[in-house]
C-alpha cells in the first residue's frame, strides 16, 4: 500500500530567526514530493535553491 502524502510531509520549518526590522528569516526543508509539485506547477525541469525560495515566498505572501 502506497503512503498517502499530506501537506505536513511537504515542508518542514526548521528555524525562524526574527530580525530587528520586524522581518524574519525562515529555514525550511522541502521534500522530494514538494519539489515534484514545484517543477510541475512552474514547468521547470530543475528545482534550484533560488527558484524554490521565490516560489515559497510567493505562496507565503499570498496568505497575507
Amino acid at each position: 500500500m502506497e503512503k498517502k502524502i499530506t501537506d505536513e510531509d511537504l515542508l518542514d520549518i526548521v528555524s525562524v530567526k526574527e530580525l530587528g526590522d520586524g522581518s524574519a528569516n525562515l529555514t525550511i526543508d522541502v521534500s522530494e514530493e514538494f519539489l515534484a509539485v514545484y517543477r510541475k506547477k512552474t514547468g521547470k525541469k530543475r528545482a534550484t535553491k533560488k527558484g524554490v525560495a521565490k516560489y515559497i515566498e510567493k505562496i507565503l505572501y499570498s496568505c497575507l
